[in-house]
């Protein structure tokens, strides 16, 4: 690297837990500048995604991963991202794709997201996520929520902010993950999100703990779908709420319809209804004590 870096990457990215790259598009990462530097000498108000050039990350994905590969594992990693904020020497990026502690060599405006007609690019699940999240996550109420699974923290903050008086509780399995899901929602202002490393499996809460549950594309990933579900009933109070939703046309060794999801969750317990959102099936169970 010939260049002379201008500040560092503060996250808690770690080799483990990029390797969940197209999830960590969700994190905030904070580039922190070198002395006597400002954040005004990078960023402006007309602007709203930037380039940024950092350390390559020092792994390699697996085959079919071969642009990820391209874009942060060989000389340099190039991240576009979107600016959340920036006070001082501190700048707040959604979507650096660089580990804790990386360099930073360059800061450089993307105007193409600022045309007036240029789209966003999404990947196919983060555009049949963000049409079921528009559907589902107004539906979900209580005073405290349990988000499974909930990666980095994207659907939690949302639940969370639609109920604003709610306790919102999200667990997955990495502490890294976590340890960025705080990092996110304290950047948003987010404070009745929580984050703690869990497994659905063998949930640390007692019985009837929460008036509702989410998982949301992740029950599929399950290798003993039954068990989770168990688990989830023990927790949710008498009558209380889990919703669900999963994809029509990926999945992991068995392929699922509504109807099948219906079958999975009556037979844990549950009464169940389900219905279609674009690509996807969303399920609405009951618990039944």
């Amino acid at each position: 690297m010939s260049f002379k870096p201008i500040g560092k990457v503060v996250n808690f990215a770690d080799e483990e837990t990029m390797e969940l790259l197209a999830l960590w598009r969700d994190a905030v990462s904070e580039v922190e500048l070198n002395k006597h530097a400002h954040a005004s000498s990078y960023v402006f108000d007309e602007y709203s995604h930037y380039i940024v050039i950092h350390d390559p990350l020092e792994m390699e994905f697996p085959k079919g991963r071969d642009e990820w590969n391209k874009r942060f594992c060989r000389e340099t990693g190039v991240s576009v991202v979107k600016l959340i904020k920036h006070d001082g020497d501190r700048l707040y990026f959604k979507g650096l794709l660089a580990l804790n502690n990386s360099s930073v060599y360059g800061i450089i405006p993307y105007t193409a997201f600022d045309h007036q007609e240029a789209a966003y690019p999404k990947l196919g699940m983060e555009k049949l996520k963000k049409e079921v999240f528009t559907e589902v996550i107004p539906l979900v109420k209580g005073k405290d929520i349990l988000d499974v699974g909930c990666g980095l923290g994207a659907a939690t903050m949302e639940i969370a902010q639609h109920n604003r008086s709610a306790k919102v509780l999200g667990i997955d399995l990495l502490e890294g993950t976590i340890r960025q899901c705080r990092i996110n929602a304290e950047i948003y202002g987010i404070d009745n999100a929580m984050f703690e490393a869990a497994s659905i499996y063998d949930l640390p809460y007692e019985n009837e703990r929460f008036d509702t549950v989410t998982c949301f594309f992740m029950l599929h990933h399950l290798d003993d779908i039954p068990q989770a579900l168990t688990e989830t009933k023990r927790v949710v109070a008498d009558g209380g709420k889990v919703f669900a939703a999963e994809p029509l046309d990926h999945h992991h060794g068995t392929k699922r319809e509504g109807k099948d999801w219906i079958r999975v969750f009556e037979d844990a317990g549950f009464s169940a209804i389900s219905k279609n959102i674009s690509k996807a099936v969303f399920i609405q169970a009951t618990a039944e004590k």
